[in-house]
């Protein structure tokens, strides 16, 4: 309901009427609206935090890394895509009382990134000159675009183009660079 509604109108009623239940009942597990909200953000927070756990492991060259999450975003948009327009309703609600608790979550993603590239920096993938919390931003802005493109059906061919260049951008590689240790 969340998805289809919106964080600022989704009510118990309709959590109610979609799950089946009584009202007193969604009472029942969620005493106010505010209660309903912070689960369910919590729920979108936990998901958002293993996806990028996932992706973004040490194991793997920073330039595949981020590759690999940006991909992920893109598959879960049609995969999850309940789950991905909450987070994206979440992300752009700067009214919504929750907003936040949002600034936190960015700033753990932003946090993900920067670690990544920073790692990319010590190991020459990255150029000294960029700046590790700017890159991160652009990174991370590009997962919202990649989930918005995928709601507005664009084609693998343009999704593949969008992530190596936002991918390339973010880490200062030229287009004509391989992005592989030397």
């Amino acid at each position: 309901m969340f998805a289809e509604q919106g964080i600022a109108r989704a009510t118990q009623s309709h959590v109610a009427e979609r799950a089946g239940v009584s009202v007193p009942a969604v009472y029942s597990y969620f005493r106010t609206r505010d209660d309903l909200v912070s689960a369910t953000l919590q729920e979108v927070e936990d998901y958002l935090d293993s996806i990028v756990a996932a992706a973004l492991d040490r194991r793997h060259p920073p330039y595949d890394a981020l590759v690999s999450l940006a991909q992920t975003f893109a598959d879960e948009a049609k995969t999850d895509p309940e789950m991905v327009k909450v987070w994206l309703d979440w992300s752009s609600g700067v009214e919504l009382d929750a907003w936040p608790k949002y600034l936190q979550v960015l700033d753990r993603l932003h946090h993900a990134a920067e670690k990544l590239l920073a790692r990319g920096k010590r190991e020459g993938l990255v150029p000294g000159d960029i700046n590790i919390k700017a890159a991160a931003r652009i990174y991370i802005g590009g997962g919202h675009t990649i989930a918005l493109m995928q709601f507005a059906g664009i084609t693998k061919l343009e999704l593949d183009i969008f992530i190596e260049q936002m991918v390339r951008g973010a880490m200062g590689i030229a287009a004509n660079a391989v992005p592989t240790k030397n």
